[in-house]
């Protein structure tokens, strides 16, 4: 499947970051569904965000695959939490 960024979203992802993301995008494509993401860097984000250090990322929430799901695939470290139109990806192991 294809993997979607939304114009005008800017920003780099740090490496562990980048290795989350693909393991959630390959677990969208096992399920034939593409990977829309809405935020990286840009956008209005709390004072503390971890999208202003390149640890967070949004998508637009899937049809076929859930946050369990993700979650599984994503592994340890990970908070993601579901918005109100898109999940919230957050690297912050405890």
């Amino acid at each position: 499947m294809t993997v979607w960024i939304k114009q005008g979203v800017l920003g780099e992802l740090q490496p562990v970051a980048q290795k989350g993301f693909g393991r959630v995008a390959n677990l969208a494509d096992s399920k034939n569904e593409d990977t829309f993401v809405t935020s990286i860097y840009e956008g209005n984000h709390g004072g503390g965000s971890f999208h202003y250090i390149g640890l967070a990322f949004d998508i637009r929430k899937y049809k076929f695959a859930t946050i369990t799901e993700c979650r599984s695939a994503i592994g340890p470290g990970w908070d993601i939490v579901n918005e109100y139109d898109h999940w919230h990806f957050e690297y912050d192991p405890k």
